[in-house]
């Protein structure tokens, strides 16, 4: 059987090891050193870092996308 596909693999968590800047607001939020942040990388050379507050909004709305598609899914299953 194949694996299955991790279609999340772009999107991490990690530590900052220095002091960031969250790319949805950088001039209001700042991710200290030690701090946890969201990565989603979006080129081979490119990543967006997110301060947990930032974080937090566009996990829920990758989840109500995430529902919504196995949603459809689950009809087509019927």
């Amino acid at each position: 059987m194949a694996a299955v596909k991790d279609v999340l693999r772009n999107v991490r968590t990690e530590v900052a090891g220095r002091r960031r800047k969250c790319y949805r607001h950088p001039k209001k939020h700042i991710i200290s050193k030690g701090e946890v942040c969201l990565v989603v990388k979006d080129g081979p050379q490119k990543q967006s870092t997110y301060c947990l507050v930032c974080a937090r909004d566009i996990l829920d709305v990758a989840l109500q996308r995430v529902e919504a598609l196995s949603a459809v899914i689950s009809e087509v299953d019927e």
